[in-house]
């Protein structure tokens, strides 16, 4: 659970160096997901949701770094409507594989008869998921796509604290 809470930060916490027109991400997307994948190969016993984000993950670990190179090789690059439609299937994904983390998890609460924070998580989850469809929608308003993105990056917030808690309950279960 350490591996995919860390996984996490990587993916949402962007710290960049800009140089020349060029961009390094010093803690990059793709990095994130191959912890992330590394840690659901250590859950996968647990529940079969884990096995399943693994060729997700695998997509976003290839796309993340395809973009963490080109801002790097060839600084940003406008890609225009494929770059926004890739960035609309990226976002999908990303929240896809947090709804399947967020299941594997009820699925060890139900295994193992404990509370481990799922009801919280999902909570956070259908808020973030909500704002970021509409304001992908509302794209064409800015000010409408704003404010729900204040909201999306809010709930992701809640979202992290709630899983920091998720793998400190899961810890202890285990005795670490």
């Amino acid at each position: 659970m350490n591996k995919i809470f860390f996984g996490l930060l990587l993916i949402y916490i962007n710290i960049n160096i800009n140089f020349d027109g060029h961009t390094l991400n010093l803690l990059p997307a793709w990095a994130g997901y191959c912890l992330i994948y590394s840690g659901l190969n250590d859950l996968s016993e647990e529940s079969e949701h884990f096995a399943a984000i693994k060729p997700w993950c695998l997509g976003m670990v290839v796309y993340t770094g395809i973009l963490w190179l080109l801002d790097l090789l060839m600084g940003t690059v406008d890609l225009g409507l494929i770059g926004w439609i890739l960035g609309l299937v990226s976002t999908f994904v990303s929240l896809y594989i947090l709804y399947m983390l967020v299941r594997a998890i009820g699925d060890i609460e139900t295994f193992r008869g404990v509370d481990i924070g799922q009801p919280k998580l999902m909570s956070a989850w259908k808020v973030m998921a909500i704002a970021t469809a509409i304001a992908q929608i509302l794209t064409i308003l800015p000010p409408l796509a704003v404010i729900c993105l204040i909201v999306a990056f809010v709930a992701l917030i809640f979202f992290m604290v709630y899983f920091n808690g998720t793998r400190k309950a899961y810890n202890t279960l285990l005795g670490r």
